[in-house]
């Protein structure tokens, strides 16, 4: 009688520890789990979210001003022409010459332009250098580069919409704005032979980055047409700056290359704006 009691009591014990390794595995296996979950869900230091979750959305929205300032400048032009296909070819003998061009949206001729500038004596530089690199072929030995004045009249428009996206795109039509002041202000040193004052390199950095935290973004709403603007703006300015600075180097065909994308990004810069002022 005893041992089967002892045997009994062994028995009951050793349930009595299985089960309690068995509690023990459960419970483990429940804090584990617990902690990879939140390892996962949570965010990193710094508040940033996890890779691969969206960071573009506030959850709240605004409505921002943005007011572009008015730019005078002179274009140097080649010519103008009714059809875009006649005004490519000019554009295209012009560039093998070694001198910039590029053809801007018609009004309504389709005009070719060598390059912009912020003063009329840089503008007057620019003509004479090109007419001597054309004269005889693209144009006629009478003819002369026709430097004209113009102002890139101010705009003024709303960004309503999500708040975090309404400020990046008001950031960038503010650098874009800078960045067409600078750039002629580039040229014109160029042109006149004196130092250059204007960093490039900051310039592209700032453009760069807008351009990147746009492309990561896909808007909704009233903010579309915005972002697709200041998308093109920002994208065109990103290659007149890299240019100006190929052009800085003292190489004559990358000052033409350079030359033509700033007057590209100016008439990007026109369209775009036009398009979201009233």
């Amino acid at each position: 009688m005893r041992r089967t009691r002892l045997g009994g009591s062994r028995v009951l014990t050793q349930r009595i520890i299985f089960v309690v390794i068995a509690l023990a595995f459960v419970g483990s296996g429940y804090l584990i789990g617990r902690y990879f979950l939140a390892s996962l869900l949570q965010k990193p230091n710094g508040g940033e979210p996890v890779s691969g979750t969206p960071a573009t959305s506030s959850g709240s929205t605004a409505t921002l001003q943005v007011q572009t300032k008015p730019v005078s400048l002179y274009r140097v032009q080649v010519g103008a022409y009714s059809t875009r296909e006649s005004a490519d070819k000019v554009a295209a003998a012009v560039l093998a010459k070694g001198v910039g061009a590029s053809v801007a949206t018609p009004d309504p001729l389709y005009k070719v332009y060598c390059g912009a500038t912020a003063s009329k004596d840089a503008g007057d530089k620019l003509a004479a250098a090109a007419k001597a690199k054309l004269a005889g072929s693209v144009i006629g030995k009478n003819d002369s580069l026709y430097v004209s004045s113009a102002t890139l009249a101010s705009r003024s428009f709303t960004l309503s919409g999500d708040k975090t996206l309404a400020e990046e795109l008001q950031k960038a039509f503010a650098k874009a704005d800078n960045a067409v002041q600078s750039l002629l202000s580039f040229w014109d040193a160029l042109y006149l032979g004196k130092q250059n004052t204007v960093d490039l390199s900051a310039m592209e950095t700032d453009l760069t980055a807008i351009k990147d935290n746009l492309a990561k973004v896909t808007p909704k709403g009233g903010l579309s047409v915005a972002h697709t603007s200041a998308t093109a703006i920002v994208s065109d300015l990103t290659v007149a700056v890299q240019g100006a600075k190929a052009a800085a180097g003292g190489d004559a065909s990358k000052a033409a290359e350079g030359a033509s994308a700033l007057v590209a990004a100016l008439d990007t810069y026109v369209v775009e704006t036009k398009k979201l002022s009233p």
